[in-house]
């Protein structure tokens, strides 16, 4: 209550359902942290926070007022500027991440059985480009 939390939104939409109390909007948020966290919004946080995309921040803060008898809730959302790193494609058009991953692999393993007498960096190269050769990728 009445302290900014700052947010990343994991997913571009909510999961949006029907429950006894009326619709809801459910975000898949992160606080910082490596947990992917649960966040229900009211409608008019959902009308702020349906502008943002997967990887945007943003800051929220619940405020409370009292008017007569009534406290009154509502939520403050701010966006920020900062974005959360992308993240690359899991997918590979060639085959050449596969031929450098496997090339160091080997490497290591040349190095560890030699005692390491030699570099791996230099082995790796030296095989990556031996097999991109050999494996019609010239």
């Amino acid at each position: 209550m009445n302290k900014p939390v700052s947010l990343e939104l994991l997913y571009d939409e909510p999961k949006i359902g029907q429950s006894q109390y009326g619709e809801y909007y459910l975000y898949a948020v992160r606080n910082g942290g490596p947990d992917e966290l649960s966040f229900f919004a009211t409608e008019d946080v959902h009308e702020k926070l349906k502008e943002l995309n997967r990887g945007d921040r943003f800051t929220i803060t619940k405020l409370a007022e009292q008017k007569g008898a009534k406290i009154i809730t509502r939520y403050e959302v701010h966006p920020t500027q900062q974005k959360a790193p992308e993240r690359l494609p899991e997918t590979h058009i060639d085959n050449y991440y596969e031929l450098m991953l496997n090339s160091c692999r080997d490497a290591i393993k040349i190095q560890q059985e030699l005692g390491g007498l030699m570099d791996a960096k230099n082995i790796a190269v030296t095989l990556f480009i031996a097999r991109s050769k050999t494996n019609g990728y010239s």
